[in-house]
């Protein structure tokens, strides 16, 4: 356990007195994977900075065209909101699949990205939706796309003391699908994960965004099998090439919870499911 825990309850008390702070130290929301590290012994930090309470990170708020969801956010707060329902649907439908009903009542939508793994839920459900993410350090502030500071497994390229402050999504209308593999029906890491949001208009989708999880070093998006459907009419031909496109798109693993070509299949699999929706959805 570390030495000291500090607690804050906004950003400006947390910049006036950071410096004066252990300099091996660590932000902390929900806490659910940082306990599972200091169990492994993988954290030896002296100071935990507690952020769960600060009021800026725990806004959900609609900011003209843009929605924008605070780092400190409980997952399980975000099927409460009217807004989030209404413009980020894909979250909605990730929430049931995102660890147990306990879990999510403390994991965070920040923690989910700032651990950096490549079978994030509430990741692979914002990176569909096209949102980025909000930095701040001292009240300087960097707004980037989604993925682009995350580099692999837990590699997350953060500056020293840099917040994350939340994600802005773009106020899109669209519907979202969200497939899921587990070894369990529910509560279970994901085998491979496909988070699907579109635009319909009579046979065909105008807007598409495809993203994966599980299926390579980090969530990615499958913008060559989107690009290819996008302004399409989907038929079953479109469907035999769009799922050859997505299996070419991924670069999955044998591990533990699953090997490669399985991962490959299923995807592949999630995707002509979720087209075969797509066209059934009037």
């Amino acid at each position: 356990m570390p030495k000291t825990v500090e607690k804050y309850f906004n950003l400006k008390q947390l910049w006036k007195e950071i410096d004066r702070l252990p300099k091996d130290r660590k932000y902390i929301a929900g806490g659910t994977d940082i306990l599972i590290s200091l169990n492994y012994g993988l954290d030896s930090s002296s100071c935990w900075i507690d952020i769960s309470d600060i009021k800026e990170l725990n806004q959900i708020k609609e900011i003209g065209a843009k929605l924008f969801i605070g780092s400190a956010v409980k997952i399980s707060s975000l099927s409460k909101n009217q807004a989030v329902k209404k413009w980020a649907p894909a979250l909605i439908k990730a929430i049931p699949y995102y660890a147990s009903p306990s879990i999510r009542n403390m994991a965070t939508l920040g923690g989910n990205y700032a651990n950096a793994s490549p079978c994030a839920d509430g990741v692979c459900a914002m990176a569909a939706t096209g949102a980025q993410v909000v930095l701040n350090l001292k009240n300087k502030k960097r707004i980037l796309p989604l993925l682009s500071i995350i580099k692999g497994p837990k590699k997350i390229a953060l500056k020293k003391d840099e917040l994350i402050e939340g994600f802005i999504l773009n106020k899109w209308q669209h519907k979202a699908l969200f497939y899921k593999m587990m070894a369990r029906r529910l509560f279970g890491i994901s085998k491979a994960t496909l988070c699907l949001c579109y635009k319909k208009e009579k046979e065909i989708i105008t807007d598409l965004n495809i993203s994966l999880a599980s299926v390579g070093p980090k969530i990615l998006i499958a913008e060559k099998t989107a690009s290819f459907l996008r302004n399409k009419k989907i038929d079953n031909a479109a469907i035999e090439e769009a799922c050859k496109i997505i299996k070419n798109e991924i670069a999955p693993i044998d591990d533990l919870r699953s090997n490669a070509d399985y991962r490959r299949e299923i995807i592949a699999v999630f995707l002509k499911r979720a087209l075969g929706e797509i066209m059934e959805d009037r």
